[in-house]
């Protein structure tokens, strides 16, 4: 990457300002989860809709479902996420601890609002001592108050936001802008299930098939239930972007 004016060497330590207050390395983790694929969480009446888009194994041999984006962490708690495979594998296993160690000290669900605040702790943390390299990931959590269903995205910075809807990864700024102009106060599960589609296939530059959609759908009281291949491909059947699915891998 090129030095920009400015920069010089501010960009060797994740805890060293540079003189305009940015931390490049930040930065830096942004933009590789930029390289990965776009994903989507779309919330309707009576739950939330997760959708991904995965690059699929080079080889034929390899199996596509075992690419996962979206995670259940407990009844009623589940997450999407965009980057780095392996560190959004450690991310997932903390939100899974942390919401156990709520179920057993409170006898409840963890509220998916303080699981949010845990992780951005924690990934703050990251960008505050020497020797360590922020996460690579940013994650859209979901889960439900008082059954009404909730949204809150996480990136490398430790900043936490809630959303009725929102988008990650490749594009995620022009995919944001799209669920803005189209979601609905109030949806149905089939609907809000297309409009996440829709959104992931404004971030993706190419035609793709139904097998490189990681889906899923978290409703009150049940674990995160992903849809199989076969499911989603009934559910996208004659939309446009259905095209030949790029064989490509980066680990993203």
């Amino acid at each position: 990457m090129e030095m920009q004016p400015g920069q010089m060497a501010y960009d060797r330590a994740s805890t060293v300002f540079s003189p305009d207050g940015r931390l490049f390395q930040v930065e830096y983790a942004l933009q590789a989860i930029q390289m990965g694929g776009t994903a989507v969480a779309v919330t309707y009446e009576t739950g939330i809709v997760f959708v991904a888009y995965r690059n699929l194994p080079v080889s034929a041999l390899a199996e596509a479902s075992s690419i996962e984006k979206s995670f259940a962490i407990d009844t009623g708690l589940g997450c999407v996420t965009a980057g780095l495979i392996a560190d959004s594998r450690v991310l997932v296993e903390y939100l899974r601890v942390e919401a156990q160690r709520h179920r057993i000290t409170y006898g409840e669900a963890a509220p998916y609002g303080l699981l949010g605040h845990s992780l951005g702790t924690l990934l703050q943390q990251f960008t505050q001592f020497g020797g360590t390299r922020p996460f690579a990931v940013s994650l859209l959590l979901g889960g439900f108050n008082a059954r009404t269903p909730g949204l809150v995205e996480l990136d490398p910075s430790g900043a936490t936001i809630g959303w009725k809807a929102y988008a990650i990864g490749r594009n995620r700024r022009a995919v944001a802008d799209f669920l803005e102009e189209k979601v609905a106060e109030k949806m149905t599960e089939d609907a809000a299930f297309k409009l996440a589609v829709q959104a992931v296939a404004e971030g993706s530059p190419t035609p793709f098939q139904a097998e490189a959609l990681d889906a899923a759908i978290l409703e009150p009281e049940s674990a995160l239930r992903r849809l199989p291949t076969a499911e989603v491909a009934r559910r996208v059947q004659g939309l446009p972007f259905i095209g030949t699915p790029e064989r490509k891998s980066n680990g993203r």
